[in-house]
């Protein structure tokens, strides 16, 4: 895996998840956007070896903290990296062929992953919100249904990062 370009593509996900710009495609009146950063969790875990899983799914998650609004640093870390490590294990039952079964995915492991992510926070500050539920379950909605797009654009880049091997070419220690 070529790292320059892994972190390349992370930051320019982490800028669109930080910014401003992802709210021209907010909905609701809790501007509720898409969040990249899970599908790159997603299709990182699955395509990677194992140790360079952990390595992304944690730089990912370390990336999420950066993006969130919250200002808490930790959460996001730790829950995208245990997702991230628990998909790479059971890639080998995972098979993510239609887009269906892509968004599933994505609409599945943003709720487990921000649940428990939100859950450490409330605890760290102190404060919960009511629609935190609701948000969180329509970010999901919005993340699963552009994740398709972002899993192609992904696929189109791998080339490009050095990734997509046959599993056959794996040595795991």
């Amino acid at each position: 895996m070529r790292w320059f370009s892994f972190i390349t593509i992370l930051f320019g996900a982490t800028l669109l998840e930080a910014g401003d710009l992802l709210n021209v495609f907010a909905v609701t009146g809790w501007y509720v956007r898409p969040s990249i950063l899970i599908t790159l969790l997603l299709y990182y875990s699955l395509v990677c070896r194992y140790d360079e899983a952990i390595v992304t799914s944690f730089f990912i998650g370390f990336a999420a903290d950066l993006a969130s609004h919250a200002g808490v640093m930790g959460p996001h870390m730790l829950c995208y990296g245990i997702l991230g490590v628990i998909l790479n294990q059971t890639s080998q039952m995972i098979i993510m062929k239609r887009a269906i079964y892509k968004a599933s995915f994505v609409f599945l492991a943003y709720m487990l992953a921000e649940s428990a992510a939100n859950w450490m926070e409330n605890i760290k500050l102190g404060e919960t919100r009511e629609d935190m539920m609701s948000i969180l379950f329509l970010t999901a909605l919005y993340s699963a249904v552009i994740s398709p797009l972002i899993w192609s654009v992904l696929s189109a880049l791998s080339g490009w990062s050095n990734i997509q091997k046959t599993r056959a070419d794996w040595t795991y220690h």
